[in-house]
């Protein structure tokens, strides 16, 4: 199927277009809310600022996609393939991508507030200056990923993996990482106040120099931690 052919069908009331081949295909701009694209194949496909609210995109195949600037509120993209996926400023708020593979993707000041991607991918993705506020990352892998000044407060971290990620200068305010895996990262400038790090795993940050650990719960137990920081101040 090409672009004009699904855009005429979807003219003309059609909305499922699921398991359908559309690889690289050119939908630019693209009005296509509520539009059901269940496992297909939008490989390379160019996206960009199209209306995709509340699409059913579960198990589509995006590798490579250029979403950037796309309207994704409310989607589902649960098991979906974003890796390397281009979605600069794209608006997923409130977005279902449980156990997506976000590997490599580029998600620079996109909006991701009240998005559920428990258990999903994003090793080495690029979420600098992402809103992420009250994000549910339980189980996520983050490995080595940039969130650098990213807004995380409210944010669900629990048994997330942020090894070697860089947080320098993100807001996790109120964020809960009980049990979660730092091994290695940046948190010098972060915004911690408040946040819960029950079982956080904290002793070889890359830097803490400078990070607000004000009002942070059970903090009592990473004396190696204070003592460090208090050395990097």
């Amino acid at each position: 199927m090409d672009a004009s052919q699904l855009l005429e069908q979807y003219a003309a009331g059609e909305r499922d277009f699921s398991r359908v081949n559309l690889s690289s295909v050119f939908l630019t701009g693209a009005k296509l809310p509520n539009v059901n694209l269940t496992e297909a194949d939008l490989g390379l496909a160019t996206l960009d600022l199209s209306d995709l609210k509340e699409a059913e995109l579960n198990l589509a195949n995006l590798n490579g996609a250029n979403l950037s600037g796309a309207e994704l509120c409310q989607a589902n993209l649960n098991g979906t393939s974003l890796n390397r996926a281009s979605l600069i400023g794209a608006d997923l708020s409130e977005a279902f991508l449980i156990e997506a593979d976000l590997s490599e993707a580029i998600l620079l000041e996109a909006n991701l507030s009240r998005a559920f991607l428990t258990g999903a991918n994003l090793t080495r993705a690029n979420l600098t200056r992402a809103n992420l506020t009250r994000t549910f990352f339980t189980g996520a892998l983050l490995n080595g990923a940039n969130l650098r000044d990213a807004d995380l407060s409210d944010a669900d971290l629990s048994k997330a993996n942020l090894t070697g990620a860089n947080l320098m200068g993100a807001n996790l305010s109120r964020a809960n990482l009980t049990d979660a895996k730092l091994n290695w990262a940046n948190l010098s400038g972060a915004k911690l106040a408040g946040a819960d790090l029950t079982g956080t795993y904290l002793v070889t940050l890359r830097s803490a120099a400078g990070t607000d650990f004000s009002d942070v719960r059970s903090l009592h137990n990473h004396g190696a931690l204070l003592d460090r920081v208090n050395q990097e101040l």
